[in-house]
């Protein structure tokens, strides 16, 4: 029996989905194993084997599919434990990279730190300022070549950089992305002549406008090529002695999965790759029960993450921000703060207020309650001492947790130095964290120009189903859906990803457009992706194609993306697009912003590729009953504000069936998360056995 295979990797737990051919789902949950991510990864799989009455060898030898999203590249960034490289540039530009843009010292900022300013800094820079070198050339922004390249000069500067300790060469030139002939060059030169080195050009990872975007992006992907290039290699070796026989393929930050040979060498890719995964899942299973807009909302041990499907589409940017660094991926946007089961509760010296994160306990030493190593309380403690999580059947008993050294954790750490009772302390962590979580789903809403009231709120990971009453319902999303696998649905959004490509470029005009060059730039694109897609084995009457660009009005620094309808482009085709991109400037910065007399500018255009991979289909359940009582398994006391310890109901969640109505106050456990039903909502089971939780 053939089977599909997807592995989440997260800071705290490594996630498996098996997806057998006749639809039966598995899941399983391991912890991650930070010094070697592979061997988390091996195990999450081998339990997922396990539960489904097989051996790792035996799934692996009939897997069809094994789909990856993997946090390397995230945490080699964060770590800053990536490759030294070295930067070759044109002659006069060598500080574009160090300069960067003045927001960079915001970017990706909490408000607390941005009101910080006496320490508002930069990024480090990832390739410190003599490991660049200005090289003669010169192409303008038509693609003309002005001064011919000096490839000895650059054959001189490489071996300088080497010399230095550089492993990895990065190549970014002016205008490259408008001729590539000279960063050409200057890679086959590197790859003859230093063969053992990383290259990374701008005009292959990021062929659009933006200098000091483009370079950021080019630096990045070379800097990250050696913790990817291992990893991945490392992973290909054990699963195939484990009786793999097909390469893995690999999550993309821009949605879809993609060969493990080319992420090998497109490192940059994998940044934001796991959250992505999660996004992709929701717009699927929108699609199944008619929510076409759906904000996402993943809660894990150490991060929450928030991602918007509009239209049934993943919203995506054209500008994302790694580690204060400004790119020009075409990734799904995910807004993330650090604020998760293991996040830290601590009381901030001098005020005496009650802090909860940004820094987390992860998956080692943990939580307190874990019984290892760990002694700062986190959210997870507090969910312990009011009741919330079961000590006794975490992990569906898998994992027994201390409730004493919760308990002792918090009334130590917090409520002593706050002359709080210990059960105020623990209700004060969890009302600061679901706090922040609404303030980011209203930042991604709101913030954006959209209505929270006009979205359904999707809430996965771990600890999502735990929380999500609080928040969901305090920014007004309606209906909360607690999708079926939720605490592995990361994971499970992997497994039903399609094989993606991106190709976008450069070639900025002012209306009215040239239609002749948009229509040559776009069957250009579409061709590239085309080509891209069949090596991969899809045929190129089955790919699906997604035209987008970026516009602005003249002047102004921001893009805003807009689709594109296929076809040969025409005027009534223009007129249309300028007339979205208005509406779409106007839904975002306010009716009456727009300002048509600037005149309108198109700056990038992208196509997006999506190469269909056979799924099992999935059918929904007929409708039975609304009482619940078959699912029950007891009562135990839960704290609520305002009510204290109320006598709440238990259910197991594998025993709830479609049409069931729980009533709060109830708790409903799964094996690897805990649904909360507060007091006054009430959670029906739909006939996915997804949760849709409301207010009675």
């Amino acid at each position: 029996m053939s089977s599909i295979v997807a592995v989440d990797s997260g800071g705290t737990f490594t996630d498996c989905v098996i997806v057998a051919d006749d639809g039966t789902v598995t899941t399983a949950k391991s912890p991650s194993t930070p010094s070697d991510f592979s061997e988390g990864v091996i195990d999450s799989v081998a339990l997922a084997a396990q539960m489904s009455g097989m051996t790792l060898e035996s799934l692996l030898a009939e897997v069809d599919l094994f789909a990856h999203g993997t946090t390397v590249a995230t945490n080699a960034l964060i770590t800053r434990h990536g490759t030294p490289v070295g930067l070759v540039t044109t002659k006069g530009h060598e500080d574009a990279v160090i300069i960067g843009r003045t927001i960079q010292k915001a970017a990706g900022l909490t408000d607390a730190q941005l009101r910080n300013l006496a320490h508002l800094e930069k990024a480090v820079p990832l390739v410190p300022r003599p490991m660049i070198k200005g090289v003669t050339e010169r192409i303008d922004y038509k693609g003309h070549v002005v001064v011919p390249l000096d490839l000895d000069e650059a054959r001189r500067a490489v071996s300088e950089l080497v010399g230095s300790g550089a492993r990895a060469i990065a190549v970014c030139f002016l205008w490259s992305f408008m001729n590539t002939e000279h960063e050409r060059a200057v890679a086959e030169m590197v790859r003859a002549e230093f063969p053992d080195l990383f290259v990374t050009t701008s005009h292959e990872v990021a062929p659009v406008i933006k200098e000091y975007e483009r370079g950021a992006t080019t630096v990045l992907s070379a800097y990250l090529s050696t913790a990817t290039h291992t990893y991945i290699s490392a992973l290909q070796a054990k699963l195939s002695s484990k009786g793999l026989r097909r390469d893995p393929v690999l999550m993309q930050s821009a949605g879809g999965v993609t060969s493990a040979e080319e992420v090998k060498g497109f490192a940059v890719a994998l940044l934001g790759s796991g959250p992505a995964g999660g996004v992709l899942g929701a717009a699927a299973l929108g699609r199944l029960i008619g929510a076409r807009n759906i904000v996402t909302t993943d809660v894990g041990g150490t991060s929450f993450d928030v991602g918007l499907v509009v239209d049934g589409e993943p919203l995506i940017t054209g500008t994302p921000v790694f580690d204060k660094y400004h790119t020009v991926l075409p990734v799904i946007d995910v807004a993330s703060i650090g604020a998760g089961g293991g996040s830290i509760a601590w009381v901030e010296p001098g005020t005496g207020h009650l802090k909860v994160g940004p820094q987390s306990a992860g998956a080692d030493p943990g939580p307190v309650c874990y019984g290892s190593e760990g002694f700062e309380p986190t959210v997870t403690d507090a969910d312990v001492v009011l009741g919330r999580i079961d000590p006794g059947y975490f992990l569906g008993g898998a994992r027994k947790l201390d409730a004493t050294k919760a308990e002792e954790a918090i009334r130590r750490r917090i409520a002593e130095p706050l002359g709080m009772s210990t059960v105020e302390a623990a209700m004060g962590i969890v009302e600061i964290i679901d706090a922040r979580m609404a303030d980011l789903v209203r930042m991604e809403t709101i913030g954006r120009g959209y209505d929270p009231r006009d979205f359904a709120h999707f809430a996965f990971g771990g600890a999502g189903p735990l929380h999500v009453g609080a928040y969901g319902l305090e920014v007004g999303a309606a209906p909360i859906v607690i999708p079926a696998y939720s605490s592995v649905f990361s994971a499970f959004g992997i497994a039903g990803s399609d094989l993606v490509t991106v190709k976008q470029s450069s070639d900025p005009m002012l209306a009215p457009f040239d239609v002749d060059r948009l229509n040559e730039m776009y069957e250009h694109l579409e061709s590239a992706v085309c080509s891209d897609l069949e090596s991969k084995g899809v045929d190129r009457g089955k790919v699906h194609l997604i035209r987008q660009i970026e516009m602005r009005y003249r002047g102004q620094v921001h893009e805003i993306r807009v689709p594109l309808e296929g076809g040969k482009i025409d005027a009534p085709a223009l007129d249309t697009l300028k007339a979205e991109f208005e509406r779409r400037y106007n839904l975002r910065f306010g009716r009456g912003a727009s300002y048509r007399e600037a005149g309108i500018e198109a700056r990038s255009y992208l196509v997006r590729g999506v190469g269909r991979l056979r799924k099992p289909e999935r059918t929904a359940q007929s409708i039975g009953t609304s009482d619940p009582s078959q699912a029950q398994s007891g009562t135990r006391d839960v704290y609520f504000r305002d009510r204290g310890f109320v006598a709440t109901a238990v259910f197991r969640r594998e025993r709830l069936t479609p049409g069931n109505v729980i009533v709060g106050p109830s708790v409903i456990e799964a094996l690897d998360t805990t649904v909360l039903v507060h007091p006054d909502q009430r959670a029906r089971v739909d006939g996915w056995t997804n949760i849709a939780i409301e207010e009675a």
